[in-house]
């Protein structure tokens, strides 16, 4: 399927590529590409960001475009996607040694083949004529932090603070209502550690569907979205960019997820991302490296286990203040779970496969009670066999056969995942099998489920 992105709409291809779909992307009018980032980056005035940030970001939001309205049951396997799209970039002659690159690093994201080309264009879309009379000033930040307001993300920023850091942390807005929680974390942060700074600034994204040269929209979309964390990243890097080219980028996110292997033989083609783990972070930086970005991108939680990262902050005032407010769940804002429904408030389900991480760092935390509380057993009753209670199913499965398994072939699933290096891939070993220790733990403590896992 062919793809065309314009920072003008009126840009249309033709002739050889009739059959193709174009991306708008444009600051002000219709668009099928919007984003209100210009705003961040004029409010940190900025009437034009450089142009290779500029760049990052256009190809970062195309990518996630892409991957949300490309519906993989258009394509033979209702799973590979063949994608070939041009990009319009600034700093041609940067971008056009990368597109390899691309391909090869995005075909490890998304589990699709991607074709894509880089074209010169002249349009700055960050450009700005007056100066803002609105102004965030992000100066004494010394860092950004990638801050979902997830448990791993809350953590990370706790350890950058007690670093003596001073974050900027960058969030993606998809709900309102989470948003006011990531403010409120903020907020916290702020009072308990007044002698430093830290920022919060969360920016959005979306897309509508494309239209052809004949002006039909392109049907249907996907959930899967592996390109929103590249796009998370992206974001981040452009306003690290701005405040120096040496400023660190950190993507706090446990080893186990980060991994990520499927639980069952039926979940090698996860939807779960893939944008932590080393093989990737590897390549997008090997990318950057050539076009001149020098920002670096840091995971400090790549070899450790949720529960790890809970240990190391859990003693301090700012985790106790709001460690039970974050939220991992993959569907915070649908009451998944509850008939009554949650007014809008994004919750912890407790059962999809993050919630069950997370329940399972959280075993040595006295007095802790999940955001949303359900019986196991009326849950299994209930949803056992139906697809809210898939990823329930699937870690017990994973639980009950980890228990049998020798460390060979778990090295060997893990060797499966990604490119590493042995000393990793040991590493790596212990880290799923604390994490699955853990998991097992908590199911032992349900007698419902004791049975499921063989006890």
């Amino acid at each position: 399927m062919n793809f065309w992105i314009d920072k003008e709409k009126e840009m249309l291809p033709n002739g050889e590529w009739t059959d193709s779909y174009v991306f708008s992307l444009i600051r002000k009018g219709y668009s099928t590409i919007f984003t209100n980032i210009t705003d961040i980056w004029y409010r940190m005035d900025q009437l034009s960001i450089p142009e290779i940030y500029e760049d990052l970001f256009v190809i970062g939001i195309s990518i996630f475009a892409l991957d949300k309205r490309i519906d993989r049951r258009k394509f033979e396997d209702c799973w590979t996607r063949n994608i070939n799209v041009n990009i319009p970039v600034l700093k041609i002659e940067q971008w056009k040694q990368t597109e390899v690159l691309w391909n090869n690093m995005l075909t490890f994201l998304t589990g699709d083949k991607w074709d894509i080309h880089f074209r010169k264009c002249e349009k700055q879309y960050s450009k700005r004529e007056n100066s803002n009379r609105i102004h965030l000033n992000l100066e004494r930040c010394n860092c950004v932090s990638l801050f979902s307001g997830g448990l791993d993300s809350y953590c990370g920023a706790i350890k950058l603070l007690e670093d003596g850091n001073m974050p900027c942390l960058v969030g993606h807005n998809e709900y309102p209502k989470l948003r006011k929680k990531q403010e409120e974390f903020t907020k916290t942060f702020q009072r308990l550690y007044p002698k430093q700074t830290v920022k919060f600034v969360s920016f959005t994204a979306n897309s509508r569907a494309p239209k052809n040269s004949q002006g039909e929209n392109l049907v249907g979309t996907e959930n899967t979205s592996r390109g929103r964390s590249l796009l998370f990243l992206c974001a981040a890097l452009s306003i690290a960019g701005i405040l120096g080219e040496n400023v660190p980028v950190y993507i706090p996110e446990n080893g186990f997820i980060g991994l990520n292997l499927p639980l069952t033989n039926g979940r090698k083609g996860t939807c779960s991302t893939r944008t932590t783990h080393p093989y990737f972070l590897n390549r997008f930086s090997e990318i950057l490296k050539c076009v001149g970005i020098n920002n670096p991108i840091i995971n400090f939680f790549t070899f450790l286990t949720k529960r790890e990262i809970v240990g190391l902050v859990k003693d301090t005032e700012a985790f106790k203040s709001h460690y039970g407010d974050t939220i991992s769940c993959s569907h915070p804002c649908l009451a998944r779970y509850n008939k009554k429904g949650n007014n809008g408030y994004p919750v912890n389900c407790g059962y999809c496969y993050p919630c069950l991480i997370r329940k399972s760092s959280l075993l040595d935390i006295k007095d802790f009670k999940y955001s949303f509380p359900a019986e196991t057993e009326h849950f299994i009753n209930q949803y056992g066999e139906s697809e809210k209670a898939s990823d329930l199913r699937a870690v017990i499965s994973a639980v009950y056969k980890y228990r049998k398994i020798q460390d060979s072939n778990i090295q060997s699933k893990i060797r499966l995942a990604g490119c590493l290096t042995e000393e990793e891939v040991n590493k790596f070993l212990y880290i799923y099998k604390s994490t699955m220790d853990d998991l097992d733990r908590l199911f032992s403590a349900d007698s419902k489920i004791k049975k499921m896992i063989g006890e």
